[in-house]
């Protein structure tokens, strides 16, 4: 049995267990049980960026593969190894620039939802935890007929951990499940 931080008690239903004292371990606990929130509430995760920097990386593999079984001996392939090296640093770097770009605080993207027949939803949510900070700050961003609806709300770490570090995730996943809808209705007022 832990008491909260803030006062209340009782033991985790059920979760995860964090350092308190690490804002990134506390981050990765809440960027996961808002996947798990959003899963929940019956919305698809859009890999489409994961692929891309999973077929990035092999192609580097590739590359990289390639330059070590060259089949000419060391002096006569310079000019190959030369361009295997400068296609791996560029494949390379792609992939972090598409990280660092597009994706670097997004925790989900959604695939279309249908809420009508000519309406779909996207939804990309983007979280962050400042070091030093007790406040973790989601922005959802809620795309419908193309029209953006963005909403930001902070969430107070101390009401989802006890102590020890237990999560509650079913209180947090109750908090998550109304910030989606109040993002999908900003959504609907926004293209009407």
């Amino acid at each position: 049995m832990g008491n909260l931080i803030n006062g209340s008690s009782g033991p985790p239903a059920e979760g995860q267990k964090a350092n308190v004292f690490d804002p990134s371990a506390i981050k990765a606990v809440l960027d996961l049980a808002t996947v798990q929130a959003m899963r929940k509430e019956k919305y698809e995760e859009d890999h489409t960026h994961s692929n891309l920097k999973l077929f990035l990386g092999f192609l580097a593999c590739l590359v990289g593969v390639s330059a070590y079984i060259y089949p000419v001996p060391f002096p006569e392939n310079r000019q190959f190894l030369k361009w295997c090296v400068i296609l791996y640093f560029a494949f390379s770097s792609l992939i972090q620039a598409i990280t660092f770009v597009f994706y670097r605080d997004v925790v989900f993207v959604s695939t279309p939802k249908k809420l009508r027949k000519t309406d779909n939803l996207y939804l990309r949510i983007i979280s962050k935890l400042p070091r030093y900070h007790t406040k973790y700050k989601l922005t959802i961003k809620a795309i419908l007929n193309d029209q953006v609806a963005v909403l930001e709300k902070e969430f107070d770490i101390q009401d989802y951990f006890d102590a020890e570090g237990n999560f509650f995730d079913s209180k947090y996943w109750g908090k998550i499940a109304a910030f989606i809808k109040e993002a999908v209705e900003a959504s609907k007022k926004k293209s009407n």
